[in-house]
């Protein structure tokens, strides 16, 4: 198992848009056995933290069309957060500069009771 360490922060408002996206959903359901909550759970991590995914296979989700837009995929890692089941979502197109993002079914800072500058681990399996 590799653990993943961050501070919750703030995103960009744009992790709801694309996991509202029905291609995602369903490549997300297919590949990673859930409904992904519309939006996404944003950590500050070290740059260094990502080196530990170098050995993981990860789970590829395909970009897409929308319009005359071209979507971009993702690398996906399933991991948990709190014993809640997800996936660390690594978009191949992204504006974040050392942000990582986690997906899971339900909306995790309600759940988990978290706020921003929180710290949190992600457990990769």
């Amino acid at each position: 198992m590799i653990a993943l360490n961050g501070a919750v922060v703030r995103g960009l408002g744009e992790g709801a848009y694309f996991m509202s996206i029905p291609h995602y959903q369903k490549e997300i359901k297919k590949k990673l056995g859930f409904k992904a909550y519309p939006g996404t759970l944003n950590l500050k991590a070290a740059k260094n933290q990502l080196n530990l995914l170098k050995n993981v296979e990860p789970v590829k989700i395909n970009g897409c069309k929308a319009g005359n837009k071209t979507l971009g995929g993702a690398d996906c890692y399933k991991s948990s957060i709190n014993d809640i089941n997800g996936s660390l979502i690594i978009p191949d197109l992204t504006k974040h500069k050392g942000i990582i993002e986690f997906i899971a079914p339900i909306h995790l800072k309600s759940e988990l009771k978290i706020k921003d500058g929180d710290k949190v681990t992600i457990k990769i399996f």
